[in-house]
């Protein structure tokens, strides 16, 4: 597969990953942001690490665990 082609797929899975800040996911399901923080240890939601100290919980596993 060319590079191209290799870049332009990781670009198109990039495009799809969206990002949630904990405290916009507490808002999102009327609970404190200690919650979100439990429930990411949990792993009931799916957390990213941004830079050494954030974390942001990909909107994927956020409808998911609303859908459950």
């Amino acid at each position: 597969m060319p590079l191209s082609e290799s870049i332009a797929e990781v670009h198109k899975e990039l495009d799809q990953i969206r990002l949630v800040s904990k405290a916009n996911v507490a808002r999102t399901l009327d609970c404190s942001v200690q919650h979100v923080s439990h429930l990411i240890d949990k792993g009931e939601l799916q957390a990213v690490p941004i830079g050494p100290k954030g974390i942001r919980v990909t909107l994927k596993s956020l409808q998911r665990f609303i859908a459950a």
